[in-house]
């Protein structure tokens, strides 16, 4: 019988065919194992066959806290042929954000380099000159009081680059417990990221149509995005993910916890 997250993992997958699975990873959930950190995708894969020998592999990864698209690889021939589309880039990802803040420009771009910052305390990634190259292209969605919804694309794939650029020119992610907020995080807590992996377009075939997949927001992000216009559908609550708060003292963000995610 599969664990509970397993088959929430499954009602998760928003397409699946012979090559790949794309599911809407739920906030809360790590994508790899670490130190502490004993619930994550990876560690359910068995699960999430469908019928094939293989066990799927993650062709990239997510914040534990970020929800949405997520990429799985069904077979080795798969996995070489996404990892050579993301090497030349031709996977797109387009990422939603609510911010504090009114972001005034409908558009624009944040080009800032990004570096990895040790202390005693662990690790986290900041904007520095010494680091590497780093772009973001944002476009404002809707407006509320205090707050605004974002499209983001990453054109470099930098560890938490999304919430370390809007956190660089003063717009934080709303729930962000890392950064923009001066406090230090709870690890175990239920997770509060108003940040989604919105679409995902993958060319698989050339002589095919791209899969493109768009994954609904959490509820956690509903009352901000509805506040800014958004009046379409919400992903339902996964409440096997919820196990976890007070027993894994791991919440895959930093520090000996371990950074977990490219956004």
């Amino acid at each position: 019988m599969a664990h509970p997250i397993a088959e929430d993992l499954i009602a998760c997958v928003l397409h699946r065919d012979s090559n790949v699975i794309i599911l809407n990873k739920p906030p809360g959930l790590a994508s790899h194992g670490g130190p502490k950190t004993y619930f994550h995708v990876d560690a359910y894969l068995p699960d999430l066959t469908f019928g094939i020998a293989s066990i799927p592999t993650l062709a990239h990864r997510l914040d534990r806290d970020t929800a949405g698209c997520l990429l799985l690889c069904r077979h080795a021939k798969s996995s070489k042929k996404i990892t050579r589309l993301f090497t030349e880039k031709k996977i797109d990802k387009a990422y939603w954000a609510v911010v504090r803040g009114t972001v005034p420009d409908d558009h624009g771009f944040i080009d800032a380099p990004i570096a990895k910052f040790n202390d005693e305390s662990g690790w986290r990634m900041v904007v520095d000159d010494s680091g590497q190259e780093s772009r973001t292209e944002y476009r404002v969605l809707g407006r509320a009081e205090g707050m605004t919804w974002l499209e983001l694309v990453p054109h470099t794939g930098r560890t938490h680059q999304l919430r370390v650029h809007l956190d660089h020119i003063g717009f934080p992610v709303i729930g962000d417990p890392f950064y923009g907020t001066g406090k230090a995080p709870v690890f175990g807590a239920p997770p509060t990221l108003h940040l989604l992996s919105r679409r995902i377009v993958v060319p698989f075939h050339a002589e095919r149509d791209p899969i493109v997949v768009d994954a609904p927001p959490p509820e956690l992000m509903r009352d901000a995005l509805v506040a800014c216009g958004y009046d379409g559908d919400f992903a339902p609550h996964r409440a096997s993910i919820d196990s976890q708060y007070g027993g894994d003292n791991g919440n895959g963000e930093g520090g000996e916890q371990g950074f977990d995610g490219d956004d």
